[in-house]
């Protein structure tokens, strides 16, 4: 069939006038040229696409690279907020232990100072045998327990100097 078109085209252009093959020339030419500025523009457009295309790659790889960077940074926080939770929660318990052991030696002081008083019980000025030791262990309870101290206790003070008047006279 390829044969036969081209057998007609043949005879077409044989019979045409000078003329009129001139005017398939321009226009062969014309349609050439026509074919060459649209592939020259394909071309371009390509070329501009790869371009875009290896920019993209570039800012995707600088974007990764951060996002890898970041997640280090956060995971390195992490682990720093994690350790610092745990020293806080050894603390606070730490604490809460201080506290309960705290609370039971000042039941167990409430409870000798509301019970000390009994009958032949020294408590303030255990093991002394001098009235110079008992003197100045009766001054160092009071610098200790004076009412005017931030630590005082009336109650305290006047069971020490009970307690000394009591021991003066023995000694």
């Amino acid at each position: 069939m390829d044969s036969l078109n081209e057998e007609r085209i043949a005879d077409n252009i044989n019979n045409m006038t000078e003329e009129q093959l001139m005017e398939l020339r321009r226009s062969l030419f014309e349609e050439r040229i026509a074919l060459d500025n649209e592939r020259k523009s394909q071309e371009e457009f390509y070329e501009k696409i790869l371009n875009e295309r290896i920019s993209f790659r570039e800012e995707m790889k600088q974007l990764n690279s951060k996002v890898l960077l970041e997640r280090k940074r956060l995971k390195e926080e992490q682990a720093f907020f994690d350790k610092k939770m745990v020293i806080l929660q050894t603390g606070f318990a730490n604490l809460e232990m201080d506290r309960k052991a705290f609370n039971k030696e000042k039941e167990q002081f409430e409870r000798n100072r509301t019970s000390y008083k009994s009958e032949g019980d020294i408590l303030f000025f255990a093991g002394i045998n001098s009235y110079l030791g008992l003197r100045k262990r009766y001054r160092e309870l009071l610098r200790i327990f004076h009412p005017d101290n931030m630590d005082g206790d009336n109650n305290i003070a006047l069971m020490i100097k009970e307690e000394y008047e009591r021991l003066k006279d023995k000694f």
